[in-house]
């Protein structure tokens, strides 16, 4: 089992998160419903198994299973208006559905408008509990790189999560479902995940020089081989040089796993070139220091018979300049 969540393997993490709760029970009370309803649910079910259903309350059906705090789109409202039973209301959300209110729509949208605010303004709305499956989404997995080694940190499965947040239109901040949900979740909960493949794994020989970029969160993957390298020297093996590329803006806020980075320097396992774009008044990115090992790199990577690798993890967006340094 640990070897199926080691983060030196490349592996990660799918998530499944689940709804506030105390926020379910909100919008199961303004819709009526029984929160201990019995229901039916064919599409739950597994693909590989014909004829198979799922049952579960009504309770459990938004805090599980449906994005109820999602983000709908026009074709939501195409499905919803026929269960509004005034005619003014249907003739509201219908109206949302066509071109010339398109930017209605989107300014809903800015407001980040979730299924349950659209669900709980028409009162007038009547939508039998297992037809709530047509309208709304499942929640979607998500993907988090393992930043631990289970051979460093056995019975260990660890990620580096920061929580999403972002203003909407008028002001107020939203935040994100799974990162919210891996935020707060607190031991002795459980959380519903599987380990996935990733296409980065740290090089059989263990004497290669490993480069590694990582942008903010995508410094994740690579505490994991500096852990498995750390692991492997205490075994006794020779290992080689490791040089992490990390950046972000602010470092009192953003350096991630400091104290243990520093340590792993302060012992030869790793060289940290570190850049913070907003610490000083000349912005200093990733790419600059990766420009300063330029010697180093072209040793390890373009000369004949180089035997060094070169990782990137993070956002895409400085990726090209990443790559122009490089080249």
């Amino acid at each position: 089992m640990e070897h199926a969540v080691n983060g030196s393997q490349g592996k990660a993490l799918s998530v499944y998160a689940t709804n506030d709760g105390e926020k379910v029970m909100e919008f199961i009370k303004e819709m009526r419903l029984d929160p201990n309803q019995i229901v039916s649910v064919e599409e739950l079910a597994p693909q590989s198994e014909d004829g198979t259903v799922v049952l579960t309350t009504v309770y459990k059906l938004f805090a599980q299973y449906l994005d109820l705090f999602g983000k709908p789109t026009r074709e939501f409202l195409k499905k919803l208006f026929p269960y509004a039973q005034d005619i003014q209301e249907k003739v509201a959300i219908a109206e949302m559905t066509l071109d010339r209110k398109t930017e209605d729509f989107q300014d809903r949208q800015a407001r980040a408008a979730t299924f349950a605010d659209y669900l709980t303004e028409f009162k007038s709305l009547k939508i039998p509990a297992d037809k709530y499956m047509e309208l709304i989404p499942t929640i979607k997995q998500r993907v988090y790189s393992i930043c631990s080694s289970s051979d460093y940190r056995p019975g260990k499965c660890q990620l580096l999560v920061v929580r999403e947040d972002w203003q909407a239109k008028g002001g107020e901040t939203k935040y994100g479902l799974c990162s919210s949900f891996l935020t707060f979740i607190r031991s002795g909960a459980f959380c519903v995940a599987h380990s996935t493949h990733s296409v980065m794994q740290m090089p059989e020989d263990k004497s290669a020089h490993i480069f590694m970029a990582g942008l903010g969160t995508g410094l994740a993957p690579f505490r994991a081989y500096i852990e498995q390298r750390k692991f492997e020297k205490t075994k006794g093996h020779k290992v080689g040089p490791m040089t992490l590329f990390f950046g972000g803006r602010y470092s009192k806020a953003e350096y991630y796993y400091r104290d243990e980075f520093e340590a792993f320097e302060a012992e030869g396992l790793v060289k940290c070139c570190n850049a913070w774009s907003r610490d000083q008044k000349q912005k200093i990115y990733v790419q600059h220091k990766i420009m300063e090992e330029a010697d180093s790199i072209w040793n390890e990577l373009g000369r004949e018979g180089s035997t060094g690798y070169f990782f990137l993890c993070g956002s895409k967006q400085p990726e090209k300049d990443v790559f122009a340094a490089l080249l």
